[in-house]
């Protein structure tokens, strides 16, 4: 983040607070934190029928060594891919702790290739963690989580070798609670998360949840988010900043910041304020990338209700993304000819742009068996489009950043 974006979200974090009461009173809007939140500390909420009591804000292994502190003491207590620590590099913030006081997350991806193209295997997967609880001394997993998910519905009533490996390790003791990070799988023929979710719901034995969810996303996310809190499921949202680290990038975008209907907000505070205000959304996993940003997000869900501001800013970023930010809805991948999965591809563009990563974006990207160079051209794509991006123009630039 340059100079000047890190001024930005310093006189920011000093307005949060100070403008939050006032102008949440002028527009009749509720000016009380979350009931489980303490003072300049994250909320809490109940993460479904784990019963874990979670900090809002989700954090992550591949944090700063230098956040992590800090993060703790804000009130992270769920770590997002902890079974990539080991006894040598786990933080003494957190090991120092009670064990019983923090929650770890234990990833378990397919096997045998990359998400799309790998298999299922139990007794690879229950090894795995085994060897993860071994190398890192933590004793056990709080969360088993497969990464990435099912390609189908149909998929998931077939293959329940993660199931089965989840519990030959909670009867172990290695594990206590099954979760899933589901994506949409049309791009190979597969179903959309959220048609997953709902099988698994009434089907398997998954506790809690992680899904793309952002500002202007389809309605059946906000569905799901709905039916899983009526089932006491979990629900961790993913993928939701879209747009606002190249925004923080982009000197007219914050030219703009100075009209004053925007003062006591930011693109990162108000997407925060927004999420949180889903009471029935569990927490949000965020790419933290420095102190600046971690400060501005806990600072955002740690305080008051939405203001007026929150809501113009979120309509100016929403502005900004179209024809520009994909969404990750998907809906465009069942109209191409080529099957050529396009959100992943713009996923990689946002690993870019928004999270400032070109080396992971590359590196995913490298992984495709059909990247975008397979796009002929149709056009079939582009009606299908909530935010109006000339897809074939975009497949083109990306190819040409990532290729």
């Amino acid at each position: 983040m340059n100079h000047d974006a890190q001024d930005f979200s310093r006189r920011d974090m000093m307005r949060i607070g100070a403008t939050g009461v006032a102008a949440a009173s002028i527009a009749n809007l509720p000016a009380v934190a979350d009931e489980k939140a303490a003072p300049d500390k994250l909320p809490t909420r109940r993460y479904g029928r784990t019963g874990l009591e979670i900090g809002w804000l989700v954090g992550a292994s591949d944090w700063t060594k230098e956040l992590i502190p800090r993060a703790v003491n804000a009130g992270v207590n769920y770590w997002h891919k902890a079974h990539a620590w080991t006894a040598n590099s786990f933080p003494p913030a957190i090991k120092n702790l009670p064990r019983e006081s923090y929650y770890l997350e234990c990833v378990v991806d397919r096997v045998g290739g990359d998400h799309s193209r790998g298999r299922i295997d139990e007794e690879e997967h229950y090894q795995f963690v085994k060897r993860r609880v071994k190398d890192s001394g933590v004793g056990y997993y709080d969360v088993f989580k497969f990464h990435f998910g099912y390609h189908s519905v149909e998929d998931a009533k077939q293959n329940t070798g993660m199931v089965r490996a989840f519990e030959r390790l909670k009867k172990e003791g290695l594990v206590k609670h099954l979760a899933i990070s589901q994506h949409h799988y049309n791009a190979i023929g597969g179903d959309m998360a959220w048609e997953i979710l709902t099988y698994l719901a009434d089907n398997r034995p998954y506790e809690a949840t992680q899904f793309f969810y952002t500002y202007g996303d389809r309605k059946e996310i906000g569905e799901w988010i709905d039916l899983a809190k009526k089932k006491d499921i979990g629900t961790i949202a993913m993928k939701s900043m879209g747009g606002v680290g190249r925004a923080a990038n982009d000197a007219k975008f914050q030219k703009l910041l100075a009209d004053p209907k925007y003062q006591g907000s930011s693109p990162a505070a108000a997407m925060v304020k927004w999420l949180k205000s889903n009471q029935n959304l569990t927490a949000a996993v965020i790419a933290i990338k420095n102190f600046d940003q971690f400060n501005e997000n806990v600072g955002a869900a740690a305080s008051l209700a939405m203001n007026p501001q929150d809501h113009a800013m979120l309509a100016l970023l929403a502005d900004y993304n179209k024809e520009l930010t994909c969404l990750l809805c998907a809906e465009c991948v069942n109209s191409c000819p080529e099957h050529i999965a396009i959100s992943d591809i713009f996923r990689y563009d946002r690993y870019a742009h928004d999270y400032h990563e070109l080396h992971r974006a590359r590196s995913e990207y490298s992984t495709l068996t059909r990247n975008a160079t397979s796009c002929v051209g149709c056009g079939d794509c582009l009606p299908t489009c909530p935010q109006e991006i000339d897809i074939i123009t975009k497949l083109k630039n990306v190819h040409d950043l990532l290729g």
